[in-house]
């Protein structure tokens, strides 16, 4: 581990370096009735969902960036707050949103961030136990932390006569909203943005925004996932501004027909008119393959006050198709009234067929791993840099697939995705872990679903909001292949109703939750953790659904070993259609110990030893925390690979090379060959060019040079490679490969036979073969060996025994396997045969 980064953990001690000397304290009076103890009250005053773009001032802007940060309309709330956390609601301030009111001896906090990683509270590992007595929606008000932010921020002059608007990518925690010292909303629903409409509020020069983040609300009883409980706002802050008519949202559908040749391009777009008269205005739309146009058009419309609904579309021949392996993206630019966006557009036909998964008509493979949200020092908080780490990685070890475990990413996760190809699965922020969920015993406890959120229709509404958030937010991705409900949450009527909700408004994607397993609310089987023999039962039970599993091949430790024998049975039957490992990244926090050694911290360290904590069950992944390897990564390389490869007749150095790419030629690979004699590298060479289709083999002659020692052992290895650097993947960079014997080795072990002769005794107990040089002896009841003397005593000390048992691993303890081996090691009966 680096030593150099223990300094960046500095802010992981109890003590923050931001903290003033002196800290005001405060007292609350009991808060009756509150919004987060209401699961019918998750928003107020919250703007409707929108998806994610960006707008600038003219078109050269919107084609030149993607982020918000250059567009002179946005301006960022990032950075240095003044912070106050409370252990309590009765310790919390509660008039702090004042425009007077004196926060100079609060603490500091920099946003976005975590504050149980800056010193304020401590982090805590928890796989599914609440860390409250769940009573939902209640929760104890003396065990709910809190924190309150305050800062103030100034306009641009250029923003006058526009629309204000407040965004907040992602806040953990329910949180109310202030500016100016007036009430602007709340908000519940940690991983997909709430924007609030501030413009009858802020004011030219200064303005006082605050904001109270509670930790547990009676959303934290759908945010049950497996990972860090952390606290506050943890994506980014950021005004924007419209002009009163503006585009307000826009829907893109481009999939494909004519045998996947051409591209059925259509946007449906929502201006609003928020003046108080109709206005005339150019709506303008522009698709580009590079800088070439390949599309365009302009309305002219009469845009009533409010809401106008309006469509542009066109079939585009001979599109460049998306897919993970060639994400061939189109940029699509919108012009309304002086503000313009560019998005990417992807032209794909996702679907099942014929009881398949299909990508542009072809059965693909998902070689996924399931990731969550974690730093090693910030937590929650994913920097773009971090997620393009995360993909060069997964991208150099042939995984093709994401789930999004278990809630919506930051929208840079799926920009990314699209750009260098990745299959993505969103899911809803949903996970009822605590409560029971289906396959784990709730399936016909009706006591437990009694309360349970799944199947209670005040937690209905809730449900549909989080569904709702995500599909809207990241409904124009086109990485995003199939939308999942959530996880580990019942299968209650709650869940009918999203699923029939997201299939209302997408046809063009699948929807899947392994909650629902046989019943009819999800197009996938997506299970988890299933056996190899309960696969093939499935597969060889005439299913109507694709079976891919949303976990498997939990990573814990020293695991992952069976993963070829899984994939023998995916490979087998077409109906398997692959899964995703659980999990990618180990949920370590970088710390240090007493001696200033830095380790990767787990639950029930960081000071929360006292609290209930799953211990290391968070370190379940293919990497580190720092994203270097685990030997299990190379296993999932070799075992994901896209080449198979098959000896014919080694010896004469006849092979052959099968192609399962889905869509990519072999010849865009160079292929090479190494000779080791006993190990060692003797020869080496290159293959012709190999034109291979996907689904399609050949058969290739290697030139190998004359064997020349008939007792050396000879291996020859083949390797597939890139030929020209990606952004992710370099050239030369290995992709495929394998090893196949040319010869056996002789290797002839000299055997000493020069013993003295050797006599065969006996008594009551023991059996007795000895010589001058050794004696050794045998149980007669047991059979045992218990003493060998090579004339210098007896070096045994018990009689050696069978001991059928290995060293135990971490899904060993995880899973309660140790069970199995108790009587490992009685000893073994004799028989005489």
């Amino acid at each position: 581990m680096k030593k150099y980064l223990i300094l960046i953990i500095a802010v992981i001690s109890l003590v923050s370096c931001d903290k003033t000397e002196t800290r005001p304290v405060y007292t609350a009076e009991k808060w009756e009735n509150p919004e987060w103890e209401n699961p019918e009250i998750f928003q107020i005053n919250r703007e409707e969902p929108t998806a994610s773009f960006y707008k600038y001032t003219n078109e050269n802007e919107a084609l030149g960036n993607e982020s918000w940060e250059n567009s002179p309309l946005y301006q960022s709330l990032n950075g240095v707050w003044k912070f106050y956390y409370a252990d309590s609601v009765q310790a919390r301030p509660t008039d702090f949103y004042k425009e007077n009111f004196d926060v100079k001896q609060w603490d500091t906090l920099t946003v976005p961030s975590n504050w149980e990683l800056k010193g304020h509270g401590v982090p805590i590992y928890t796989n599914r136990t609440y860390m409250f007595p769940p009573n939902p929606p209640y929760i104890p008000h003396n065990l709910n932390s809190n924190g309150s932010y305050k800062r103030d921020f100034e306009v641009s002059e250029n923003w006058d006569g526009k629309d204000v608007y407040l965004h907040f990518a992602g806040v953990s925690g329910a949180m109310y909203v202030w500016l100016n010292g007036e009430m602007v909303g709340y908000n519940e629903g940690s991983k997909t943005p709430v924007e609030f409409k501030i413009t009858d509020l802020v004011k030219s020069g200064k303005n006082s925004l605050a904001v109270q983040v509670l930790r547990w609300s009676d959303a934290s009883y759908m945010e049950d996932q497996d990972f860090w409980r952390l606290s506050g706002i943890e994506r980014d802050v950021y005004l924007y501004a419209s002009n009163k008519v503006t585009l307000r949202d826009f829907r893109v559908t481009s999939g494909l027909e004519n045998n996947f040749q051409d591209g059925v391009f259509k946007v449906d777009l929502k201006v609003d008119n928020n003046t108080s008269k109709a206005a005339e205005q150019v709506v303008k739309i522009q698709l580009l393959d590079g800088d070439k146009e390949i599309y365009t058009d302009s309305k002219s419309v009469a845009l009533k006050v409010g809401r106008n609904e309006l469509s542009f579309g066109k079939i585009i021949p001979n599109v460049k198709t998306w897919n993970a392996e060639s994400p061939n993206l189109y940029t699509l630019l919108l012009t309304v009234n002086g503000e313009s966006t560019a998005i990417k557009v992807g032209f794909r036909n996702i679907e099942i067929k014929n009881n398949q998964f299909l990508v542009n008509g072809m059965p693909v493979l998902l070689k996924g791993a399931n990731l969550h949200d974690h730093s090693e020092t910030e937590g929650h908080v994913i920097s773009e840099a971090l997620t393009l780490k995360d993909l060069e990685v997964m991208k150099q070890n042939n995984l093709n697939a994401i789930r999004c475990s278990h809630y919506p990413k930051n929208p840079h996760f799926y920009r990314l995705c699209d750009k260098y190809g990745f299959y993505v699965i969103d899911e809803a922020n949903i996970e009822t872990h605590g409560m029971g969920t289906t396959n784990q015993g709730l399936n016909n406890n009706k006591k437990d679903q009694s309360v349970h959120p799944a199947y209670l229709p005040q937690w209905k509404a809730m449900h549909m909001d989080r569904t709702v958030r995500m599909f809207e937010r990241d409904k124009n991705y086109p990485s995003i292949v199939t939308w999942s409900l959530g996880n580990e949450a019942g299968n209650g009527e709650n869940f009918f109703a999203t699923y029939k909700w997201l299939k209302e408004q997408d046809s063009t994607r699948p929807t899947q939750y392994e909650g629902a397993t046989q019943y009819s609310n999800t197009d996938i089987q997506a299970p988890m953790y299933w056996t190899i023999d309960r696969m093939v039962k499935y597969a060889e039970n005439n299913p109507t659904r694709p079976l891919i599993q949303c976990e498997y091949a939990h990573a814990m430790g020293n695991s992952v070993g069976n993963l070829q024998d899984y994939w023998n049975v995916i490979e087998k039957y077409d109906i398997m259609q692959g899964g995703f490992i659980w999990d990618w990244v180990d949920q370590g926090i970088l710390t240090e110990n007493e001696d200033g050694e830095a380790f990767w911290a787990y639950g029930g360290d960081l000071g929360a030893g006292h609290l209930h904590n799953d211990k290391n069950f968070c370190l379940n992944g293919i990497v580190n925390p720092d994203r270097t390897a685990h030997p299990a990564l190379f296993e999932v390389k070799k075992v994901y690979q896209y080449i198979k490869f098959k000896a014919i007749n080694a010896k004469k150095g006849t092979f052959g090379i099968k192609n399962i790419y889905d869509f990519t030629n072999l010849n865009t690979l160079d292929f090479s060959y190494t000779l080791l004699k006993n190990g060692v590298e003797i020869a080496d060479g290159k293959l012709p060019v190999l034109d291979v289709a996907p689904y399609t083999a050949k058969t290739v002659n290697i030139d190998l040079p004359k064997l020349d020692d008939a007792n050396a052992e000879y291996h020859v290895n083949i390797y597939a490679k890139t030929k020209t650097a990606t952004d992710l993947v370099p050239s030369g960079h290995t992709v495929a490969y394998e090893q196949f014997e040319v010869q056996k080795g002789q290797f002839n072990f000299g055997i000493n036979k020069s013993f003295d002769e050797l006599i065969v005794g006996e008594d009551a107990e023991k059996i007795l073969i000895s010589s001058k040089d050794i004696k050794v002896a045998f149980n007669k009841a047991t059979g045992v060996l218990n003493e060998l003397d090579y004339g210098n005593g007896n070096v045994i000390l018990k009689g050696i025994q069978a001991n059928f048992w290995r060293p135990t691993t971490d899904n060993d303890y995880a899973l309660k396997c140790l069970r199995k081996w108790a009587f490992g090691k009685k000893l073994p009966k004799i028989k005489v045969l």
